[in-house]
C-alpha cells in the first residue's frame, strides 16, 4: 500500500508523544513492504529527506501546506491518508477532505486540537464532519475513545504504539541521584510548578527536556534558576531518562495519555502527574496522582 500522513508537526525532528508515535506506526508499515510518506512542518527550510525507509517533507510555510498536501495526494495516489490531530487550524484535515474522501484515517492524539468536543480550541464543523466520515479514527487510549465517542458519537478503534522498546527493558531507577526531570516544559503542561518545586529545592538538579510547546520565554524562565538543566531533543529519550531519578508530569490542561509518564515507569523511575485526562489511564494502580486544582 501507499500511505501518507500530513501533519502541522515537526517529523524531522520529532518532538512530543503524538509524532513519535505516527513514526513507530510508519516504521512498523515500511518494515511490511509499504511506501510512507509524510508530509510535516519545518523549523528552517523546506526540505526533503529520508528517515528508516520513511520519506519526510517538511514544509516551512503553514499557508502552502494544504495546496501541497493536494498535490502530494493526486501524485502519490496514497491507499490511505493519515491525518494527525496536530493540525489545530484544520486546513490539512478540510484538504484531505476535499481531495481524498473515502481514503482518511484520523489519528486522533491531542484533544486540544481536535475540531470538536470541549477541549478544542478551535472547533470547526466542516472539519469535525471530516473526521465523523474517515474510515477509522485511532487514538492510543481508553479514555481518548471514550471522550471521542462521546462528543462525536463515533467508536474509535484503539492502537497503542509499540514504541516502548523491547523488555526486559533497562532499570534507570537511581535514588540517589540524578535529574528532577520534566518534559516539554511549558504553561500548559504545567511548568510554573516545575519552576515553584525547583526554587524550593535548591540542593536537587532538575532538567527540563524542551519540547514543541517550549517557549523562549520558558527557556529564559528555566535559564534563571542555577538548579536547572534545559535540554535539547534527543534521538533516543533513554538517554535522558538514564540520568533521572524521578519524573514530573504536571499537567494542567486534558492530557490524551502521557506516553512518557509510561515509557519512565517501565524503565523504573517513579512519577508523579496530574489527574488530566488520559494521565489517569497511563499511571492506573501506580500511585503518586496529584488532582489538578
Amino acid at each position: 500500500m501507499r500511505i501518507l500522513l500530513a501533519s502541522n508537526a515537526s517529523y524531522a525532528p520529532p518532538r512530543g508523544g503524538s509524532t513519535r508515535s505516527n513514526l513507530v506506526w510508519l516504521r512498523s508499515l515500511t518494515q511490511h513492504g509499504h511506501v510512507c510518506r509524510v508530509l510535516s512542518a519545518s523549523d528552517g527550510a523546506d526540505f526533503e529527506t529520508v528517515v528508516d525507509a520513511i520519506q519526510i517533507r517538511g514544509v516551512r510555510d503553514l499557508p502552502r501546506r494544504p495546496s501541497i498536501l493536494g498535490a502530494e495526494i493526486q501524485t502519490f495516489q496514497p491507499d490511505f491518508v493519515l491525518v494527525s490531530s496536530e493540525d489545530i487550524s484544520q486546513v490539512l484535515l478540510r484538504e484531505a477532505g476535499r481531495v481524498a474522501a473515502g481514503r482518511i484515517v484520523y489519528l486522533a492524539h491531542t484533544p486540544q486540537f481536535f475540531p470538536f468536543g470541549p477541549e478544542s480550541w478551535n472547533r470547526d464543523t466542516q472539519a469535525a464532519d471530516v473526521v465523523r466520515r474517515a474510515r477509522m479514527v485511532v487514538v492510543i487510549g481508553g479514555h481518548m475513545a471514550a471522550y471521542i465517542e462521546q462528543h462525536l458519537g463515533v467508536r474509535a478503534t484503539v492502537i497503542h504504539p509499540p514504541m516502548y522498546g523491547t523488555p526486559p527493558y533497562p532499570q534507570f531507577g537511581a535514588f540517589e541521584d540524578g535529574w528532577v526531570l520534566m518534559v516539554n516544559p511549558c504553561q500548559v503542561k504545567g511548568m510554573s510548578i516545575f519552576l515553584e518545586l525547583a526554587r524550593r529545592f535548591p540542593q536537587l538538579p532538575f532538567a527540563a527536556l524542551a519540547g514543541w510547546g517550549t517557549t523562549s520565554a520558558d527557556r529564559g524562565a528555566l535559564a534563571s534558576l542555577p538548579n536547572v538543566s534545559l535540554l535539547e531533543s534527543v534521538p533516543d529519550i533513554d538517554d535522558v531518562l538514564a540520568r533521572t531519578r524521578v519524573l514530573l508530569v504536571p499537567s494542567l490542561w486534558y492530557e490524551g495519555f502521557g506516553l512518557i509518564a509510561m515509557e519512565a515507569m517501565l524503565r523504573g523511575i517513579p512519577v508523579i502527574s496530574s489527574d488530566s485526562g488520559g494521565l489517569l489511564e497511563a499511571k492506573h494502580g501506580t500511585g503518586y496522582v496529584i488532582p489538578v486544582r
